[in-house]
């Protein structure tokens, strides 16, 4: 007996229920393009396939019609795999787009007796299960038990954790009704790039698919309690920032930073993930998180590296610099409550960044220092850009690479890479930098 099965619906024989389809049509079409100069047609690969079939409800055959409709109005747009005798159906996913009833006959009260019902899907047009997309869930792959719709990796080079969403439908029902913990851990990995593993914060279900949501540091990172308040003395940056991470289970990395040693300092009333960027900003240093490690290095130090990449911005491109250096600031005051610091740019503007912290500072000099700090840190973005481009698999935030662009030199210079974007669905990669 034939089998099928779309998402959460079957269509079979059973001894509850005679529900089997007929009808089932496909269309296979190369697609052509035009060429402009000759006016020839040319083959352009194959168009998405559509897939069409009817099935009949009887309730004397155990159908329970409306319940079937509702199903039927809930999954409309749902990507999933086709199966059918247990084997998918020749695409790795099809989207259910629409519906249609007939022959519908009622009982003279107004019951359902029977109706025929017609199923339309096209052809997703990305791979399931079979592309270089990989999905790893708690050291698992599940890649080919969902089907993912939507990608997208975001990753921070200055003080912010990465992110990830990911949107897919539940092929076998694997999280329904499941309660993730800030113990779990997702990963997504597409040729060379890497995600890391991801500390998952949410998932949430909405009309057929869901969405998680994922950050490179626990939430519990975020969590002010009275278990983080603490004070060291003769204690260097790296050995507070350790025992800090260790609180969460991550590690610590660092690249060319002095680890400076403070007689006393402590941390009361603030959050782990807070304290450590207020604590960066301070001490001129900066950090990534990557799969389960804090990195910390020196801002000035990486931007003297030689450039890793050549990125090529054709005129057609979609990109968009900008110059704001009349936003730039003259001077900074660094206020806790308890010091101030003050520092000056020397550069002739009157413009004044204040900066109110939490962080305790050990003395006026500290203060003052810190202000410097962060002073430079604000006036490092005045000339920023962003463009897409098709997905460039080994770029990465803090990466430092030279850009040259098509008949614009006065836009040409090294950068260092603020934030990408990479959308792993789609195949693209979108670019945040600043020029150094």
């Amino acid at each position: 007996m034939v089998t099928a099965r779309f998402f959460n619906i079957d269509w079979n024989v059973n001894q509850n229920e005679v529900k089997f389809l007929t009808g089932l049509e496909t269309e296979y079409k190369i697609k052509t393009d035009t060429d402009g100069n000759s006016g020839k047609q040319k083959a352009g690969g194959i168009e998405l396939r559509p897939l069409n079939f009817s099935y009949t409800l009887n309730t004397l055959a155990g159908a329970d019609i409306p319940k079937e409709i509702k199903k039927l109005r809930a999954i409309r747009g749902v990507v999933a795999p086709f199966y059918l005798n247990g084997k998918r159906l020749f695409a790795p996913a099809f989207m259910f787009v629409k519906f249609s009833i007939g022959n519908v006959q009622l009982t003279n009260d107004g019951q359902w007796v029977s109706c025929d019902v017609t199923l339309n899907f096209t052809e997703a047009n990305f791979s399931l299960g079979t592309s270089s997309l990989r999905v790893i869930y708690n050291d698992v792959e599940i890649t080919k038990k969902i089907a993912v719709t939507a990608c997208e990796h975001t990753m921070y080079a200055e003080g912010a954790p990465d992110e990830i969403e990911i949107k897919f439908t539940d092929n076998n029902n694997l999280w329904s009704g499941w309660k993730p913990n800030n113990k779990d851990t997702i990963e997504v990995i597409d040729g060379i790039a890497r995600s890391g593993k991801l500390f998952i914060e949410s998932v949430k279900p909405s009309n057929g698919y869901m969405t998680l949501r994922a950050s490179s540091v626990p939430s519990t990172m975020r969590d002010i309690t009275k278990n983080n308040n603490k004070s060291w003395e003769g204690v260097k940056f790296l050995q507070l920032a350790t025992e800090i991470a260790g609180r969460h289970g991550l590690g610590v990395k660092s690249q060319d930073i002095d680890n400076k040693t403070y007689s006393y300092i402590k941390q009361e009333n603030i959050s782990d993930l807070e304290f450590l960027t207020e604590r960066c900003d301070i001490d001129g240093y900066s950090f990534l998180v990557f799969d389960g490690n804090i990195v910390f290095y020196s801002p000035e130090k990486l931007e003297a590296n030689t450039p890793v990449k050549v990125i090529n911005v054709s005129s057609g491109a979609n990109f968009e610099y900008d110059d704001d250096s009349l936003s730039a600031y003259g001077s900074c005051e660094l206020d806790n409550g308890s010091l101030k610091g003050t520092a000056d740019a020397n550069n002739g503007v009157e413009k004044n960044l204040r900066k109110v912290i939490k962080c305790y500072l050990q003395s006026q000099a500290e203060a003052n220092t810190g202000a410097k700090n962060i002073l430079a840190k604000a006036n490092r973005s005045l000339k920023t850009g962003k463009l897409q481009t098709d997905i460039m698999r080994d770029i990465a935030a803090a990466s430092i690479a030279r850009l040259k662009t098509d008949n614009s030199e006065t836009n040409d210079g090294v950068v260092f890479y603020k934030k990408i974007v990479q959308d792993y669905v789609h195949k693209k990669t979108s670019h945040y930098f600043r020029f150094i």
